[in-house]
């Protein structure tokens, strides 16, 4: 197995590379931070000219065919940059989703949009009560004259202040249904907020929303593979961040000066930045990892997984990433010193997003204990003595 980039996929992380490089330096992000939405539309702009947001999704709806692969190298590149659009909320939360339980036409009215940058998706799965289970909403679905109307309350949905249609998870007929509803329906109520990194999020309460089921029969299926696939994403995110923090950590300690000498000649603190190099090396591989557990399964002719081991891979790598994140983003604050903690350099933000990314979906807590549930990585086999 080539575990390698392919050239296009090369080719496509030189060039989103060289964008953010020469337009998204930690002075625009600032600036872009501070701006009243929060993320830029121009930049938003930028990122469908490029294709960027069709990369995964078909040709029949203006998009350009690729796969989750592709993904991961901007996702691990927006990371580097600590992008602020609402990629993962539209593309690989919201559009996922309906590329992968929509009707045709429902695609069809949705996808190219999306690609086109037009319009802003965000999913509305968890719930105040329910902490992270994804399988057991309270909000319900009414059959209504013109389809169905929800009931109940969404919290953390990402991009939702800025969203045009949220895709929500309700209890329907017995099962976990999924439907879509306009931001700017009667009933729907969002109280937005800003996470620790900088992120929009916020709450969506719904009251007999006017909605439209997004496919057919019981979305519990679709909802665990689309969750996996942002997990993945995210693994791939937390690897260029965390990689652009040592890569900042291990310049200053180079040119921070103390008693007439660069830090760095410390022994102590090079010890601290190669164990950290070390468990970014960990990071990256458990990242590949995931990426693996999602492709495989879009390329079933080459052999893929159940839904159980893709599940499992997933969260196996999230556990190693998580923790990986902690550690190098505390080890990068402190080896900066005071000057770590001001909001005006850089390597905070990094930390913040680092601190954000394990507990979007779940903690590791949960995490552990559901890929304890699954046997664990290695499932245990009984050895023969004999």
């Amino acid at each position: 197995m080539d575990l390698e980039l392919t050239d296009e996929q090369r080719e496509l992380k030189s060039t989103v590379a060289r964008l953010l490089r020469t337009e998204y330096d930690p002075a625009a992000r600032e600036e872009i931070l501070r701006s009243e939405k929060g993320w830029s539309e121009e930049k938003w702009a930028s990122f469908a000219e490029m294709g960027l947001l069709g990369l995964p999704f078909s040709e029949d709806y203006d998009g350009a065919d690729m796969g989750f692969a592709e993904v991961a190298v901007v996702m691990e590149e927006f990371g580097r940059a600590l992008v602020l659009e609402p990629y993962l909320s539209t593309v690989v939360l919201g559009a996922g989703f309906v590329d992968a339980a929509g009707t045709p036409e429902q695609k069809q009215s949705i996808l190219p949009a999306v690609i086109a940058g037009e319009k802003l998706l965000a999913f509305a799965g968890y719930e105040p009560t329910g902490r992270y289970d994804l399988n057991a909403p309270a909000t319900t679905a009414s059959e209504s004259a013109d389809g169905y109307t929800l009931t109940g309350e969404k919290s953390a949905v990402l991009g939702a202040p800025d969203a045009h249609t949220f895709v929500v998870s309700a209890a329907v007929d017995g099962t976990v249904g999924l439907f879509l509803v306009e931001a700017d329906a009667q009933g729907v109520a969002v109280d937005a907020r800003i996470q620790a990194d900088g992120l929009r999020t916020g709450s969506v309460t719904l009251s007999a929303a006017p909605a439209q089921r997004l496919g057919h029969g019981d979305a519990s299926e679709v909802i665990g593979r689309v969750i996996d696939t942002a997990n993945a994403a995210l693994a791939a995110e937390a690897v260029g961040a965390m990689e652009a923090s040592l890569h900042m950590t291990a310049e200053y300690l180079k040119t921070r000066e103390q008693f007439g000498a660069p830090i760095g000649v410390n022994q102590s603190l090079q010890h601290r930045a190669a164990d950290a190099y070390a468990t970014l090396e960990g990071a990256k591989s458990m990242a590949l990892y995931a990426k693996l557990a999602i492709t495989g399964e879009e390329n079933a002719d080459e052999g893929a997984g159940d839904a159980k081991s893709r599940h499992r891979d997933v969260l196996a790598a999230k556990l190693i990433i998580d923790e990986a994140s902690r550690d190098i983003s505390q080890e990068s604050i402190q080896m900066h010193g005071g000057i770590g903690m001001t909001m005006e350099y850089p390597i905070g933000h990094y930390a913040k997003r680092l601190t954000v990314i394990p507990r979007t979906f779940d903690d590791v807590d949960t995490v552990t204990q559901d890929l304890a549930s699954l046997g664990g990585l290695i499932e245990p086999h009984a050895v023969e003595l004999s």
